[in-house]
């Protein structure tokens, strides 16, 4: 999958998938609004974790039968690993202290 974003181009084909891991989006529709009255409105989706030779990362997910990609910084790539992928996390930065 191809993307551009903020002027730079995404190639997943040339990146390393780090992990899968789960995001949360709004959902803002016509169904939506209707039953919710304008409050804010999402879900969880599965996603694939990016990053680039030069150490960008790029968070990718499928959504109404479309491929969406967003670059994402490292703080929040590294926020998602923890959460959803630790094994990968630790690997990364080290083990996590015990509780």
């Amino acid at each position: 999958m191809k993307f551009v974003i903020g002027g730079k181009k995404y190639d997943t084909e040339k990146m390393e998938k780090v992990a899968n891991v789960k995001k949360w989006y709004e959902v803002d529709n016509i169904l939506t609004r209707a039953i919710y009255g304008g409050k804010e409105v999402g879900r969880f989706f599965n996603c694939e974790l990016w990053r680039s030779k030069k150490g960008n990362w790029l968070l990718t997910t499928e959504y109404e039968c479309k491929n969406r990609g967003e670059a994402i910084s490292e703080c929040e790539a590294m926020d998602l690993l923890m959460r959803y992928a630790t094994d990968v996390y630790e690997k990364i930065h080290g083990e996590l202290p015990e509780a």
